[in-house]
């Protein structure tokens, strides 16, 4: 069994009525991974991921993976050092000085800790060249830590020095694949969001320094957001808040103003970087010509801190289903009541065994073990932590047979194991996957 006071999660205890001064803390995602144990801050703008946040990171890379790859995409590695000369011949290497970790080495060749890898993408494509015009499009990602020199870092994971991000790139021959491409990855995005049950507004943005010919930002409503959005509640389009008013431009109604996230940001790059780098391929006929090129990112903690910040109260973390770190706890009842005499540890396995039959709970259930604690105490704990399932082994757990207080959603009921397993199997059954 996986109990609960076996995991590292260093909780912070804040007494009732006591006055947070911390003025560092600005949103509710970060005061509730703090108090939860679930990260901890390190120096400003860099945090250690606990094993809690890091098993809910796993599970949120794990589902990006399954969405991106599902429309074509091949994952690899770069390596986290790129050299700035590549920026230099992009031109990016000044334009983005302020926000670049530079270093250099014995040698003095300088590089930089890589925020995003069109550079070194088009590098690579380059050393391969000239390639067919047939073994395009081809879309490569990776999955990593990303540097970025903020200014001013704050809202803890939304905006850190240090974040793990996918980015992915697309090489085609063509504009009109680059963007049918493009509608794949599009429909690869949408298909995640899905899965996590956010409502994520696809809206068009500028391209700023990235270049290229049109690009959208995914925004997702949350208060603590930095954009604002416009969205209609009468046709539902999206757009970025600018000059042109609250007025809906397709259908001309008053669109509602939100406060916003960008959680991903998608790019038709064109020839800005194949042009620079000598990324070539060679067409049926004709001498090589350059790579058309589009990326895609989506910031995995920041999407990840940002599902807290939209679902969240200002009390509870509240997850979306497929990332929370167990999806189930099973709270037994306190040492030495009657229910610990009638329903003890070898019941509360029962039950643990119970639901691991169900085969999307498998390992992804959790025993809190604290049984010097009172049953109302944990399951104050575990609505904190915003567990999508409790079960409470309580009064009822003395009757023949047991029947357990189950929490689903906010809903309580009271089943037996039997039953119990009956329903969870009918509600989940699988995790959420892009399909």
């Amino acid at each position: 069994m996986r109990y609960l006071s076996r995991i590292f999660q260093p909780v912070i205890t804040i007494p009732k009525n006591a006055k947070i001064k911390n003025t560092e803390i600005t949103c509710k995602s970060q005061k509730l991974l703090l108090e939860c144990g679930l990260v901890r801050p390190t120096t400003s703008g860099f945090f250690t991921l606990l094993p809690l946040a890091r098993r809910a990171l796993d599970k949120l890379e794990n589902l990006i993976k399954t969405c991106i790859e599902s429309s074509g995409a091949q994952r690899l590695s770069l390596p986290a050092l790129t050299s700035a000369g590549l920026w230099a011949k992009t031109g990016r290497l000044e334009n983005a000085a302020a926000e670049l970790l530079t270093l250099e080495d014995r040698h003095n060749k300088k590089y930089l800790l890589a925020p995003t890898y069109e550079e070194a993408i088009a590098e690579l494509l380059s050393d391969l060249k000239p390639i067919s015009y047939k073994q395009l499009p081809i879309i490569l990602y990776q999955i990593s830590n990303k540097y970025r020199d903020e200014l001013r870092p704050k809202h803890g994971l939304l905006r850190a020095r240090e974040f793990s991000m996918l980015d992915a790139y697309g090489a085609h021959a063509s504009s009109a694949c680059a963007l049918q491409v493009y509608g794949r990855m599009a429909t690869a995005y949408e298909h995640l969001f899905r899965a996590l049950h956010l409502k994520v507004h696809k809206v068009e943005a500028p391209s700023g320094d990235m270049g290229g010919s049109f690009s959208h930002e995914w925004q997702l409503a949350a208060t603590s957001g930095e954009d604002q959005i416009k969205v209609c509640p009468s046709c539902s389009h999206a757009a970025l808040l600018n000059d042109e008013g609250t007025r809906c431009q397709s259908c001309g109604k008053d669109a509602e103003i939100l406060q916003s996230i960008e959680v991903g940001h998608t790019f038709i790059l064109g020839t800005k970087y194949s042009e620079a780098l000598e990324a070539t391929y060679c067409p049926p006929s004709g001498p090589p010509l350059p790579i058309i090129m589009s990326c895609y990112g989506i910031g995995i903690t920041r999407l990840l801190a940002a599902s807290l910040e939209a679902l969240s109260t200002e009390k509870a973390l509240r997850w979306p289903k497929a990332i929370a770190p167990y999806s189930a706890i099973i709270i037994g009842p306190k040492e030495g009541s009657k229910e610990w005499n009638d329903h003890g540890m070898d019941q509360v396995k029962l039950v643990y065994d119970a639901l691991n039959s169900v085969p999307a709970l498998r390992s992804d259930v959790l025993v809190d073990d604290r049984h010097g604690l009172t049953i109302g105490k944990r399951l104050l704990m575990a609505d904190k932590m915003g567990y999508p399932i409790v079960i409470a082994c309580g009064k009822e757990s003395s009757s023949n047979p047991p029947r357990y207080e189950v929490t689903i959603d906010g809903a309580t009921q009271l089943c037996t194991a039997q039953e119990l397993v009956q329903t969870l199997s009918d509600k989940y059954t699988h995790l959420e996957y892009c399909t």
